[in-house]
């Protein structure tokens, strides 16, 4: 038995050599200035002033790459150097370096020059490559007054260590499904996620069996029209995709409900007087197609080619809830972990880097049009305002308030003694309020097991939704090869409604 005990111990000790603790925090961050600052940059696509300087009849800036330097601090006498977090801490200062745009400008749909500016200071995460700590020797921190033992994995805001939690969530990009009562009798949920948008989806099927889509402000938008204005007109192909060997007799209740809709140009128009979209038919049918492509599941694309794609997942999603109508499956347990995601801080910080670029370039469209009226010629570098980036996130840092009114994301690092720091880095807070009375999200779930800590959480309005992520536990984040995962899948049996995208192009008619 002691042998035993011993080789356990070593196989631990082990474990911990090969897997840091805290590497999720410090890989995060990392991943999110090495690869997703520059794709989110891209994916914002270009911007352009409604106003121009003459001889100019359009100008758009296109964001071409992003990156963050070292940390550092501008003395009072302009100069600016390299500095390490102790004295950050001893200065109370933000131990942030500067996040730096090259953006290409085109005039008259012509390409000009490419540019560099910054645009403002990043808070750099301790420990992380970008903190001028990273490779130094236990000697040399000892040197210049840094603890040898500490993992880093925070930020320093103003002198105040403050650490991004993890946050529980409910899994995105996941069509869930529940009973109902009233007049909607099932349900479904999804939150479509893509790396710059987030948009909630809702079907439903009343008492009646009809099937409706709710996307944001888009309210019980009729099935079968939705998915012939996507392209997909016949019927027996509707049928056979959402049945798939099943006889729903609801699909010929939604089919005959609409059977005056044959087309997808009767589609559209019938969607477009129903949203109560305005302008002449071609401004309503161009105001509808911008909905299916930026609102419409943006995790498949924003693309037209994408549109027919979004209507097999529609399709599937109404297949998912007449399972559910006819007791075929369950409904989804939200508190089973497969449906579940924990963001790491450089998720949280992409979300938040995301509105304040995208800000920041809104204000630098203004700056450009406000010179233009006091018949000025803008320099393109002059017009990006980077106190806009540094204070928005030192605020939200040392204040904690992030995105879909999320409180309480950034906190203050517990400093009571090592195994506190340990804890406090490895916590995981749910999204769900503490005042909200939900008994089964406090409930421990099967799945939680070896994955969640569930003896540190606390008594009170926080019991059950305050837990802490196990040693062994591992969070994935970095992006798959979607091929490869096409492959496994195809492995295990599994086969594609389409062979090839050349079968979309060709019904779309590209």
């Amino acid at each position: 038995m002691a042998n035993n005990n011993i080789d356990n111990y070593i196989l631990f000790y082990k474990y911990l050599e090969e897997n840091d603790l805290l590497g999720v925090q410090l890989r995060s961050f990392e991943y999110f200035v090495d690869v997703e600052m520059t794709k989110i940059g891209r994916e914002l696509g270009t911007f352009s002033p409604r106003l121009l300087s003459p001889g100019l009849r359009d100008l758009e800036f296109k964001i071409e790459k992003l990156w963050l330097g070292k940390a550092d601090f501008m003395e009072k006498e302009g100069v600016s150097r390299l500095i390490y977090p102790i004295e950050a801490r001893i200065r109370r200062l933000t131990y942030a370096g500067t996040v730096f745009m090259e953006f290409s400008v085109y005039e008259n749909e012509t390409f000009k020059s490419k540019y560099q500016v910054s645009i403002g200071r990043l808070p750099i995460m301790v420990r992380s490559k970008y903190c001028n700590t990273y490779g130094l020797s236990e000697e040399e921190l000892i040197r210049i007054g840094e603890d040898p033992t500490d993992r880093g994995g925070y930020f320093i805001i103003n002198g105040n260590e403050k650490l991004i939690i993890l946050s529980e969530e409910l899994g995105t990009n996941k069509f869930y499904v529940q009973r109902e009562n009233g007049s909607i009798k099932y349900s479904g949920y999804l939150l479509s996620e893509s790396l710059t948008q987030l948009k909630a989806h809702r079907m439903e099927m009343t008492k009646d069996g009809l099937l409706y889509l709710s996307i944001e402000k888009y309210k019980k938008v009729p099935l079968i029209p939705l998915v012939r204005a996507l392209g997909l007109e016949k019927d027996i192909e509707i049928n056979q995709l959402i049945s798939e060997g099943e006889d729903f007799e609801e699909v010929y209740i939604n089919l005959l409900e609409f059977q005056n809709i044959k087309t997808s140009e009767d589609a559209i128009r019938y969607l477009a007087d129903k949203l109560k979209l305005t302008g002449s038919p071609e401004v309503k049918k161009e105001k509808l197609l911008s909905i299916f492509d930026n609102l419409l599941l943006p995790n498949i694309g924003t693309s037209p080619n994408d549109r027919l794609l979004k209507a097999y997942n529609l399709l599937k999603m109404a297949r998912k809830l007449l399972l559910l109508a006819h007791e075929k499956i369950d409904e989804d347990i939200k508190d089973h972990f497969a449906n579940k995601i924990v963001r790491t801080p450089g998720e949280l910080i992409r979300e938040y880097f995301l509105v304040t670029l995208r800000t920041l370039m809104t204000d630098a469209m203004y700056q450009y049009e406000r010179l233009v009226k006091r018949g000025k010629i803008p320099s393109y570098t002059s017009i990006f305002r980077s106190k806009i980036f540094t204070e928005r996130f030192e605020n939200v840092m040392a204040i904690g308030k992030w995105t879909r009114n999320r409180t309480g994301i950034s906190q203050a690092l517990d400093r009571t003694n090592k195994i506190s720091v340990l804890s406090h880095l490895t916590r995981v807070v749910s999204s769900i309020s503490g005042e909200a009375e939900l008994l089964e999200a406090r409930m421990a779930h099967g799945t939680h097991w070896s994955r969640l800590d569930l003896i540190e959480t606390p008594e009170g309005h926080e019991t059950g939704l305050r837990k802490n992520k196990t040693i062994l536990a591992k969070i994935s984040f970095e992006e798959f090869d979607k091929n490869e995962l096409i492959r496994k899948l195809g492995d295990i049996g599994l086969r594609p409604i389409i062979k090839n995208i050349s079968d979309i192009k060709n019904k779309n008619g590209i």
